[in-house]
């Protein structure tokens, strides 16, 4: 619980804010989350953290300054989740039997799989499908791939998050 109670004037400006720019605030978190429920909890728990930790400050009537909290707080999100994915999907595993790699029906799955992806990386924007294979297949950073390209890291960020957007709805067999 925290601690104490930010600024009274601090606090309204939060609250306007947040009021005001809703509709914003949950966009850009349901952007990272994919889900507008997860989006709602960032959301509010940027509310409380601001209200209760408000320094004084000319930030205080940014809403470019709130959008960030939200943002950062949604990408840790994003992060744990996928931690998450990865710890409990090796946990599954490993508790199962051994998957027979070999069997006919696990060959079908795996080659309709690769099939899907093959496919939705040709329906890619010829820039988004660069900066993805040399993100995630070429371990390129960012600001690498943003040099290359001739675009900010930020946009490249972009670029990426739209690629898994789109992979990411991918049928699975």
């Amino acid at each position: 619980m925290p601690t104490h109670v930010g600024h009274p004037a601090g606090n309204a400006a939060i609250a306007h804010i947040f009021i005001g720019h809703r509709r914003q605030l949950l966009h850009i978190a349901t952007r990272i989350l994919g889900c507008a429920s997860q989006a709602e909890d960032v959301v509010h728990d940027a509310y409380i953290k601001l209200f209760f930790h408000t320094p004084d400050g000319p930030w205080l009537h940014e809403v470019s300054y709130v959008c960030r909290v939200v943002r950062n707080l949604a990408l840790d999100g994003y992060r744990r989740q996928k931690f998450e994915r990865r710890l409990f999907a090796s946990d599954f595993v490993e508790a199962d039997t051994p998957l027979d790699t070999n069997s006919p029906d696990r060959i079908a799955s795996m080659r309709e799989r690769e099939r899907c992806l093959r496919d939705a990386m040709r329906a890619l924007p010829p820039r988004t499908r660069d900066a993805l294979t040399q993100y995630y297949f070429y371990d390129q950073s960012q600001r690498n791939i943003a040099t290359r390209l001739g675009i900010s890291p930020a946009m490249v960020s972009c670029i990426l998050q739209d690629a898994r957007e789109a992979l990411g709805a991918l049928p699975l067999p």
